[in-house]
């Protein structure tokens, strides 16, 4: 909870934390705000330093593993619920979200932006998928 700050959320990106340290803040937004505090009231330990915790309060990544298998679980659950309760037919993963909001910028900056790459490249090559609108 230390990255939630006056000025937004803190993130360090594990892929850049080895190399450029690039870091990056989310300004808050109202919508922010509401999804943060769902997610602290939906915690099963209200005094745990994590905003997603296990019901002992600990966080679900494996600091020496890297590995996050709890969260893994918790992922296939969710999504059989999606499937069974709402008009999702198809599954889809965390990195389908974050392909989405590539793909769904305003602009290939805008993308690159909240991706937290340092080159446009990738952004371009990899996540910009819907064609490109000409007005």
């Amino acid at each position: 909870l230390d990255d939630l700050r006056d000025d937004g959320i803190h993130v360090q990106p594990s892929k850049t934390e080895g190399s450029t340290g690039k870091k990056m803040i989310f300004a808050w937004t109202p919508e922010r705000r509401a999804a943060v505090a769902l997610c602290l009231e939906a915690r099963p330990v209200q005094s745990s330093k994590w905003l997603f915790c296990n019901r002992d309060g600990d966080g679900y990544v494996d600091g020496e593993t890297d590995e996050s298998p709890g969260w893994k679980s918790m992922w296939q659950r969710f999504m059989a619920r999606v499937l069974a309760e709402t008009k999702v037919e198809v599954p889809f993963t965390a990195h389908d979200l974050r392909a989405k909001a590539g793909s769904d910028a305003e602009s290939l900056e805008r993308a690159r932006q909240l991706l937290g790459h340092a080159d446009a490249a990738i952004t371009a090559r990899v996540y910009r998928r819907k064609p490109e609108r000409i007005a």
